[in-house]
C-alpha cells in the first residue's frame, strides 16, 4: 500500500501543536486554497477522540467528499483520523508530536 510521510518542524511545545492541529478553525483557514470545507460532523472547535468531519474539496480539478473519523488520541504525543466514507480504498493519517 503506497504511502508517504512529512516532517515538520515547529518551536512550540508538543500539548500546543497537538491542539491547534485538532481546531477546525485553523484547519480550514490552512486549506483555503483548495477550497476545502467542513460540511458535516464537527465543524468548528477542537476535535476529540470518536468526533467525524465531512470534507468538500477540489483537489487537481477533482471535486470529492470524505468523511474522516478522530480513531486514536493521545494527547499530546500522537492522533488518527481515518476516512470512513470517501474516495480512497483506505485512508489512515497518523499524526505524531515530540518535544
Amino acid at each position: 500500500m503506497p504511502s508517504f510521510e512529512i516532517v515538520t518542524h515547529v518551536m512550540a511545545p508538543p500539548e500546543r501543536v497537538f491542539d491547534i492541529s485538532l481546531n477546525m478553525d485553523v484547519h480550514a483557514a490552512s486549506m483555503a486554497g483548495s477550497s476545502e470545507e467542513a460540511v458535516g460532523g464537527v465543524t468548528a472547535g477542537n476535535l476529540k477522540l470518536g468526533d467525524a468531519v465531512t470534507w468538500r474539496a477540489r483537489h487537481f480539478g477533482i471535486r470529492w467528499r470524505l468523511t474522516s473519523m478522530i480513531s486514536v488520541y493521545d494527547r499530546p504525543g500522537y492522533f488518527v483520523d481515518e476516512q470512513v466514507s470517501g474516495p480512497f480504498k483506505r485512508w489512515y493519517h497518523a499524526h505524531y508530536f515530540r518535544p
